[in-house]
C-alpha cells in the first residue's frame, strides 16, 4: 500500500513529487507550493475554490483536473507545462482568467467545454488541430480567429457557441467537421484566408462553401442574414428628445472591463442584464446630462447583430510578447482585403513607433505622470493615424475605471480655414457621451493602418478592452466599407440585433459597461 504525506491541505505521494488529492482540512488556500512535479487526474474537480495557482515545478497534470469546478474563476498554469490533458476546464462555467503557458502547442478534447465566461480562446503558436468539443458551449465567445497553422476542426469543436457572430478560418484548414459549428445560430460574418483553396465565402449569400471536384460545391456553414434597414436621421436637432435615444446608436457588443494581468488570457464577469438600484440613482442624477443629447445624429442600426445576453461580459488580455507571437500565428486575411485606410505612415515608421512606445506603454502606471499625458499604447494609436484629435472633458462625477472614449472616424472634413478636421456633429456627439459617462477625454482617429499586420495585432488586443465608437459613412451595415468592417471586427464590435435595445438604454445613462457601437457620420 502506497504511503502518503499531508502538507498545506494537500495529499502528496511519499516522495512529495505528486499531488494526489485534497485532505479536506480546509488548509489549502489555492496556491500549490513549489516542489510538486505532477498532479493526478480530477484532483480539483468540483472544487469550491475561486483561484488556483500551479507552481512552475509542475510538468504534468491529470485529465479533468478542474472539471465542473463552477466557482473557479482564475487558474494559473505553470510556464513549464507543454501538454494540456482532455477536459481540463470542462464545466468551469465561471472561469474568467487563464494564465496560459507559451510552450503549449496543442489543445485537447473538451479542453474548454462549457466555459461560458470565456470570450476569447488563448491560442498558442503552432496549434494544428482544434479537437472534438474543444470549445463546445463557450457561450461568451463573440468572434473566433482560427490560427493559420490549424488544419483540422473536429466534431462539435465549436458547437453551441450561441453568441458567436464572426468566424475567420485559416489558410491551411482542410478538414472541417460537419457539426463543428452546430448550434452557432448567430454567425453573420465568415472570412477565409485567401490562400485557402478548399473553402471560400460566397459573395452573394455570405455562407461558407467547400469546393468539390464533382462540380457542385458543398454548403458548409450558413450565416444569420442581416437585414438592410436604413438608419433614420433627424434633420432638425431640436426635434431630438431624450426619449428618442433608442433611435440613435448603431450597435453594442457588451464587452469587457479592463483588468491588466501580464501573460494571462482572462475575462471578468460583469452583470449588466438589469439596471441596479445604484444605477437607477445615477440615472436620476444624470437626467440633466441625458437631456442634452439633442444633436446625436445617427440612428442605431436596428438591422445589425449584437449581444443577445447582456448578463456576462469578459475580456481577454495578452502580453506584448505574446502579441508578437500571435502576429505570426494569426496571419489571417479575408478573400477581399480591407480598403486602404490612407494612413500617412510607412511600415518602417510603424516599426519605429512600436520600438519607441511599447517599452513605455505602462509608464503612467509606474510613475506620477502628468494626468494629461498619454500612455505609450495610446500614443501609438495617435502616431499611427493619418489624422487624430483629443477632446478633453472635465468629469462632473466619479471617473469610470476605463476613462477614455476612442472614436474611429471613417472620414474627415475641411473646416472654414481649409484645414483637415472632424465633423462638428461628430465632435458634439462624442463630447456629450463623454459628459454622460464622466470620461476624461475623447480620442478621435482617422486612417489607421489596418493593412499592417503588426499594427493590426496590437490594435486588436489593445482596443477590445476600451470604449469604442466607429463613425461610418454607410447608412446600414450591409453598406459598410471594407475598412469599417475591419475596424468593427478588430474592435470587437458585433452587429447582432437583440442586444441593441440594451445599448440604446445604457448609452444614455452612466453604467459600468464598455461602449461598443457604430454611428453614422453625416
Amino acid at each position: 500500500m502506497a504511503d502518503f504525506t499531508r502538507q498545506d491541505g494537500l495529499i502528496y505521494s511519499e516522495d512529495n513529487k505528486k499531488i494526489v488529492g485534497i485532505d479536506g482540512s480546509g488548509a489549502f488556500n489555492g496556491t500549490i507550493p513549489y516542489g510538486a512535479e505532477s498532479i493526478e487526474d480530477e484532483v480539483f474537480s468540483a472544487c469550491p475554490y475561486e483561484e488556483i495557482t500551479l507552481p512552475d515545478s509542475v510538468k504534468e497534470i491529470g485529465v479533468c483536473l478542474f472539471e465542473n469546478s463552477t466557482n473557479l474563476k482564475t487558474v494559473k498554469l505553470p510556464a513549464s507545462l507543454t501538454e494540456l490533458p482532455p477536459y481540463l476546464f470542462s464545466g468551469c462555467t465561471a472561469l474568467s482568467k487563464i494564465y496560459m503557458p507559451n510552450a503549449v502547442s496543442g489543445f485537447s478534447e473538451g479542453l474548454f467545454k462549457g466555459c461560458e465566461a470565456l470570450t476569447d480562446i488563448p491560442f498558442r503558436m503552432g496549434i494544428q488541430d482544434i479537437p472534438e468539443s474543444c470549445m463546445e458551449g463557450c457561450k461568451g465567445i463573440r468572434s473566433l480567429v482560427i490560427p493559420n497553422t490549424v488544419t483540422t476542426i473536429g466534431k462539435r469543436a465549436c458547437a453551441d457557441c450561441t453568441n458567436l457572430t464572426t468566424v475567420v478560418l485559416s489558410a491551411k484548414l482542410y478538414n472541417l467537421a460537419e457539426d463543428a459549428f452546430e448550434g452557432c445560430d448567430k454567425i453573420s460574418n465568415i472570412r477565409v484566408d485567401g490562400e485557402n483553396h478548399l473553402f471560400y465565402v460566397n459573395e452573394e449569400d455570405g455562407c461558407l462553401y467547400e469546393r468539390s471536384i464533382e462540380g457542385d460545391d458543398i454548403l458548409r456553414l450558413k450565416v444569420n442574414r442581416i437585414e438592410n434597414d436604413e438608419i433614420g436621421f433627424f434633420e432638425n436637432e431640436d426635434d431630438l428628445k431624450t426619449d428618442d435615444l433608442e433611435s440613435f446608436f448603431t450597435d453594442e457588443k457588451l464587452d469587457e472591463i479592463d483588468e491588466t494581468c501580464a501573460p494571462e488570457v482572462g475575462v471578468e464577469e460583469n452583470a449588466v442584464a438589469e439596471v441596479t438600484a445604484e444605477a437607477q440613482e445615477e440615472t436620476a442624477m444624470d437626467e440633466n446630462k441625458t437631456s442634452e443629447i439633442d444633436d446625436l445624429f445617427a440612428d442605431i442600426m436596428g438591422d445589425e447583430k449584437a449581444r443577445n445576453e447582456a448578463v456576462s461580459t469578459s475580456e481577454v488580455e495578452i502580453s506584448d510578447e505574446e502579441s508578437a507571437v500571435l502576429s505570426e500565428m494569426m496571419d489571417v486575411m479575408s478573400d477581399k482585403a480591407p480598403a486602404s485606410s490612407g494612413a500617412a505612415i510607412s511600415d518602417e515608421e510603424l516599426a519605429n513607433l512600436f520600438a519607441s512606445n511599447e517599452e513605455n506603454a505602462n509608464k503612467a502606471e509606474n510613475a506620477a505622470a502628468d494626468p494629461d499625458a498619454l500612455d505609450g499604447k495610446t500614443q501609438i494609436l495617435m502616431d499611427s493615424a493619418a489624422f487624430s484629435k483629443i477632446i478633453k472633458n472635465e468629469p462632473a462625477g466619479q471617473v469610470p475605471e476605463d476613462p477614455e472614449l476612442y472614436v474611429i472616424a471613417e472620414k474627415t472634413v475641411t473646416d472654414e480655414n481649409g484645414n483637415q478636421a472632424f465633423s462638428e456633429k461628430l465632435e458634439k456627439c462624442c463630447s456629450k457621451i463623454a459628459r454622460i459617462h464622466d470620461f476624461t477625454r475623447v480620442i478621435i482617429l482617422n486612417g489607421l493602418p489596418l493593412d499592417n499586420e503588426e499594427f493590426l495585432q496590437f490594435y486588436h488586443h489593445f482596443i477590445n478592452k476600451k470604449n469604442v465608437i466607429v463613425a461610418c459613412e454607410a447608412a446600414s451595415a450591409s453598406k459598410l466599407s471594407d475598412y469599417c468592417k475591419k475596424v468593427c471586427e478588430e474592435s470587437r464590435i458585433s452587429l447582432d440585433k437583440e442586444q441593441l435595445a440594451e445599448q440604446r438604454r445604457c448609452i444614455s445613462i452612466k453604467s459600468n459597461m464598455l461602449i461598443k457601437l457604430i454611428i453614422q457620420d453625416i
